[in-house]
C-alpha cells in the first residue's frame, strides 16, 4: 500500500467500519476488506481516494458521480444475482465518501477468462443467463447498467468450491430510464463512461438517451466471447458503429460449430445494430436463454469453447474505473471515459498501410471563426489581431470577404494571408483561431507535419469545432497516417455527424487501409450531405468505380452426383437439474 491507502489501514470510518487491507483498486479509489463493528461482520468498503489535482470542480464531479453510484446501487432490490449495498455515506473527519457492500469470495469473469479461457458450453450459457437476470433487476427498477462486461460479472464461490453464484457488479454508472440524458455532467465532457469492446452502437455514437436494449447488446457481446473465446467486433468495427455506419454481424457458429442454431439466433438478435430489433430488456433475453438451456443436448452442454486468439494491444482502453484485485496484471477490460485528443505528438503504428491514394480527392475547407455575438465577437477579434500583428488584419478580412464566413477551399486563399510568426511562442495555445491560421499557412506551404501539429492544438483548444479536426485529419492523411486520421474523424462525426467533409475524408482513411465497403458508405453519406454539386459528382464517380471494382466474379459452375442427406438432430432432453441461481463448475 502507498499514499492514502496506507494511512487508511487500521482507521475506522463513520465510527463504524474498521479498515483492514486493500483488496482491489480502480480509477476513482480502492476497495478494502473491513469489519462492520456494529454488526460484527466482514464487509467490502469502497472509498474514493483519487486525487482531483487541486481542481475543486473535478473533485465535485468525482463526488457527484460516486454518490450517484451509491444511490443507484442502493435502489436495487435484494436479488441473488446482484451484489447488495448495505450502506453509504461520508466520513465527517476525513471527508471521504464510501459504499459498504457484501464481501465476496471468488473472481470476476474477466480474470477467469484470462486464467483458463471460457468454460464448457453449458456452463457459459448458465453464467450468461444469471448475468442477464442480474441486469434485469436494474431494468425492472428503471435503471440501465451501461457497463456490462466480464469485469463486472463476479463468480462468487460458495462453501463447495465447485458451486458458483453469478453476481453483477457496479451499477455505479446506471441511470434511471425516466431521467436518461447526459445533462447531469457526471463526466467532464458530459458523456457517460463506457467500455468500447462491449458498448452498444448507440453508446459509441454518444446518443444521449439509452434504453435497456443497450445493456442487451452488451450482454450479446459478452455471450459471443463466452461461446467463441473471441470478441464479436474489432476496433475498426467500433469506429464504424461510432460513425453511424453499417457493420456486418459476425457468425457465431462459424467460430464455434457446436453452438446450437437456437442459441446462435438469440445472440444475433441481442447484437442487432438497431435497438428495436433486440430483446426489449435483459429479462426477456434471460428467459429466452433459459428456454434454450432446457433444450440443450447433453453432449453439446459439455463441449469446450475454443480458446480464441490473444486480444491485441490496440483493443486496450483507458481511464480505468474497474475494481481489480490487488497486484493483478493489467487487462483490457476497462471502463473508459471518452478520451481527449492527445496533448503530445501522435506516432503511427509500426504497420505498413495498404495501398492508398496519394492524397484525399476533396480538400478541406477554410475553417470558420467560432460563432460569437456582439461585444464577445469584437473582443475575440481584437485579441486575435494583437496576437497576429499587422498581417492578421488582412487574414481577418479574407475570412469575412464572402459576407459572413461561408467556407471556401484552401486553394482560393491568398498566400499573403499569413500571420506574423517571428516568435512561435508568442501564440497563446488557447487561442484556437490563431492556431488554425498558422495551420492554414503551413498547409499552403505543404508543410503537413507542422499543419497537423497546429490543427491538433487548435482542436484541443476548441474541441467542439469539427472543422479544426477535419483539417487535422486531412494533414494526417497527407502524411500517410490514415489510422490516426480515422480516429480523429470518427470522434468528430460523433460531435457533428452532419459536417459533410468529415465523411469524405473518413472514406479516404478507410480506403487507405483497404476497407472499400466502409469507404463507399462514407462517400455515400458525403453525397447526401454536401451542397457542393461538383464535389457530389466527384464522390459519385468514386462510388461507382469502387463498387465496380468490388463486384465478385461469377463462380465456376459446379456439378454434384448426389447431395448428402441431412443428419437428423437428436432429441433435446431437459438436463437442467442444478439450483436456479448457482452453477456447478466442471
Amino acid at each position: 500500500m502507498s499514499g492514502i491507502e496506507a494511512l487508511l489501514a487500521g482507521r475506522t470510518l463513520a465510527d463504524r467500519y474498521r479498515i483492514e487491507e486493500v483488496i482491489g483498486r480502480g480509477g476513482m479509489g480502492a476497495v478494502y476488506r473491513a469489519t462492520d463493528e456494529r454488526l460484527g461482520r466482514p464487509v467490502a468498503l469502497k472509498v474514493v481516494t483519487a486525487s482531483a489535482g487541486g481542481d475543486p470542480g473535478a473533485r465535485g464531479r468525482m463526488r457527484a458521480r460516486f454518490r450517484h453510484e451509491a444511490a443507484s446501487a442502493g435502489r436495487l432490490p435484494h436479488h441473488p444475482n446482484v451484489v447488495p449495498v448495505y450502506d453509504y455515506g461520508t466520513d465527517a473527519t476525513l471527508g471521504l465518501d464510501f459504499i459498504v457492500m457484501e464481501l465476496l469470495r471468488g473472481e470476476d469473469l474477466a480474470s477467469r477468462l484470462a486464467r483458463s479461457g471460457p468454460p464448457a458450453l453449458g456452463t457459459s450459457l448458465r453464467i450468461l443467463r444469471e448475468a442477464a437476470r442480474g441486469v434485469a433487476v436494474g431494468h425492472r427498477a428503471g435503471l440501465i447498467h451501461r457497463d456490462v462486461k466480464p469485469g463486472n460479472v463476479f463468480l462468487a464461490q460458495g462453501d463447495d468450491a465447485r458451486e458458483i453464484q453469478v453476481r453483477v457488479l457496479d451499477f455505479g454508472i446506471a441511470k434511471a430510464v425516466a431521467e436518461e440524458d447526459t445533462s447531469s455532467g457526471l463526466t467532464q465532457d458530459g458523456r457517460a463512461p463506457l467500455s468500447p469492446a462491449y458498448a452498444s452502437p448507440e453508446q459509441l455514437r454518444g446518443e444521449p438517451r439509452l434504453t435497456p436494449a443497450s445493456d442487451v447488446f452488451s450482454l450479446g457481446a459478452l455471450a459471443f466471447q463466452l461461446l467463441t473465446g473471441q470478441r464479436p467486433f474489432t476496433e475498426q468495427d467500433r469506429n464504424r458503429f461510432a460513425a453511424g455506419m453499417e457493420v456486418p454481424l459476425p457468425s457465431l457458429r462459424a467460430r464455434n460449430p457446436v453452438v446450437p442454431q437456437e442459441v446462435d439466433a438469440l445472440v444475433a438478435r441481442a447484437l442487432a445494430a438497431n435497438p428495436a430489433e433486440r430483446f426489449e430488456n435483459a429479462g426477456a433475453f434471460a428467459d429466452a436463454l433459459d428456454a434454450a438451456i432446457r433444450r440443450l443436448p447433453e453432449e453439446a452442454a459439455g463441449a469446450r469453447v475454443p480458446a480464441g486468439a490473444p486480444i491485441p494491444p490496440e483493443d486496450r482502453v483507458y481511464g480505468d474505473d474497474r475494481t481489480v484485485l490487488a497486484g493483478a496484471a493489467d487487462d483490457d477490460d476497462r471502463t473508459m471515459l471518452a478520451p481527449p485528443l492527445s496533448s503530445g505528438p501522435i506516432h503511427p503504428r509500426n504497420v505498413p498501410p495498404p495501398v492508398r491514394p496519394p492524397q484525399p480527392v476533396i480538400p478541406p475547407r477554410r475553417v470558420q471563426e467560432p460563432e460569437r455575438g456582439g461585444a464577445g465577437r469584437a473582443m475575440a477579434v481584437g485579441a486575435l489581431l494583437v496576437v497576429l500583428g499587422g498581417g492578421g488584419v488582412f487574414a481577418y478580412q479574407q475570412m469575412n470577404a464572402d459576407g459572413g464566413g461561408s467556407a471556401r477551399p484552401l486553394s482560393e486563399l491568398s498566400d499573403s494571408a499569413q500571420a506574423d510568426s517571428a516568435g512561435g511562442d508568442s501564440i497563446d495555445p488557447t487561442d484556437a483561431l490563431a492556431l488554425s491560421l498558422e495551420g492554414r499557412r503551413a498547409m499552403q506551404a505543404r508543410d503537413f507535419e507542422a499543419a497537423a501539429d497546429f490543427y491538433r492544438r487548435a482542436s484541443e483548444a476548441a474541441p467542439e469545432n469539427v472543422s479544426y479536426r477535419d483539417n487535422y485529419a486531412y494533414a494526417l492523411l497527407q502524411l500517410g497516417r490514415g489510422e490516426e486520421a480515422e480516429r480523429v474523424l470518427v470522434e468528430a462525426i460523433r460531435i457533428n455527424p452532419n459536417y459533410d467533409l468529415l465523411h469524405s475524408h473518413l472514406g479516404d482513411a478507410l480506403l487507405a487501409r483497404g476497407d472499400t465497403a466502409g469507404a463507399i458508405q462514407s462517400f455515400t453519406r458525403f453525397v447526401q450531405l454536401t451542397p457542393d454539386r461538383a464535389a457530389q459528382g466527384t464522390a459519385q464517380q468514386r462510388i461507382q468505380a469502387l463498387t465496380a471494382a468490388t463486384q465478385p466474379a461469377p463462380p465456376p459452375p459446379q456439378t454434384f452426383d448426389t447431395l448428402p442427406a441431412p443428419t437428423p438432430l437428436p432429441p433435446a432432453p431437459d438436463t437442467t437439474n442444478a439450483p436456479r441461481d448457482t452453477i456447478r463448475m466442471p
